[in-house]
């Protein structure tokens, strides 16, 4: 296996603390293409569809969830909607580059446009360390990134402060071609790197987000992702207590209760087992009036401003 390491860090802390992961083990791995039922025109998030590879996991079994969006050129093409590899796969970039952790990953090729995977939210405590181990395939990669178009491609992977509005790159592709940035080992196979950061002087509380954004267009050019760790969060039970709650949960009395510490009005949209989405709206206080919908379980995703949380709801 070929493997650089790939660190940039600003003020590494030693000091230890919980820790978050995926290795995209928990999600169940379905095989083929993912076809995107969304108009490829506008961006928009992507849903789990039917007996297609899984792009969203709402957290399961101590691993990270994760939720994908799309974004089109700036002149937009057909996007993920002619079908294309992505999502949760069991399908190593090669025979002798098997995932790093486990036997699945998370791949993204042949956009046409954006590919946006948020990762959970996490609350820091002193200091954090987020890593993650990812693929480049192929060695057709075009332009270097600085325009919304077809031919430049692009990747970037980063850690957003949502509390302070800040940035900080693991790798951005941007101004560079990636040939150059990325591929100078073999020039057909590609190699797994191992991306990290660490964050310090974090002023416990602050929220966090991993987010990767590709930008390609040809089947052949193809990202792996694995082994996503992050050290130094306060525990699972604490982010979400802290960051948001909904409730009651189990509802049964036509609204349901969603308070945040993120400032601002929330998009809600929220998606039946089958992917339908049954509502879209926009509330400025801390109800969502759910009447309309009948028992069963469904999929709430709440956005902020830059952040976005998923959550399970079940209606008796």
């Amino acid at each position: 296996m070929k493997k650089l390491s790939l660190l940039g860090a600003i003020l590494i802390s030693c000091a230890t603390y919980a820790q978050e992961f995926t290795s995209f083990e928990e999600p169940e791995n379905i095989s083929g293409d993912y076809t995107d039922i969304g108009d490829p025109n506008i961006m928009h998030d992507l849903v789990n569809n039917v007996n297609e590879p899984l792009v969203d996991f709402i957290s399961a079994g101590g691993e990270l969830g994760f939720n994908a969006k799309y974004e089109p050129y700036d002149i937009p093409g057909v996007g993920l909607t002619d079908g294309d590899s992505v999502g949760v796969t069991d399908d190593a970039p090669t025979g002798t580059d098997p995932f790093t952790d486990g036997v699945q990953g998370y791949q993204i090729s042949d956009v046409d446009g954006n590919f946006i995977l948020e990762f959970d939210l996490v609350l820091s405590s002193s200091s954090l360390i987020f890593s993650i181990d990812f693929f480049v395939s192929e060695t057709g990669y075009e332009g270097d990134g600085t325009v919304n178009e077809s031919g430049s491609d692009r990747l970037r992977i980063y850690v957003r402060d949502i509390t302070y509005g800040l940035e900080y790159d693991i790798i951005n592709t941007t101004g560079s071609d990636i040939n150059d940035v990325l591929i100078d080992g073999d020039p057909i196979e590609g190699r797994w790197i191992d991306g990290s950061i660490g964050i310090e002087d974090i002023i416990p509380g602050t929220i966090f987000q991993l987010i990767i954004e590709v930008r390609c267009n040809s089947s052949a050019e193809v990202f792996f992702f694995d082994n996503i760790i992050i050290n130094g969060v306060l525990g699972i039970e604490d982010n979400y207590n802290n960051l948001l709650s909904l409730f009651p949960n189990p509802a049964s009395k036509g609204f349901v209760n969603i308070i945040s510490k993120i400032d601002g009005k929330k998009l809600i949209e929220v998606y039946d087992v089958l992917g339908k989405q049954v509502i879209n709206a926009t509330i400025y206080n801390d109800r969502l009036n759910i009447s309309m919908l009948k028992s069963g379980i469904y999929i709430v995703k709440i956005y902020q401003g830059t952040a976005s949380i998923t959550k399970k709801l079940v209606i008796i």
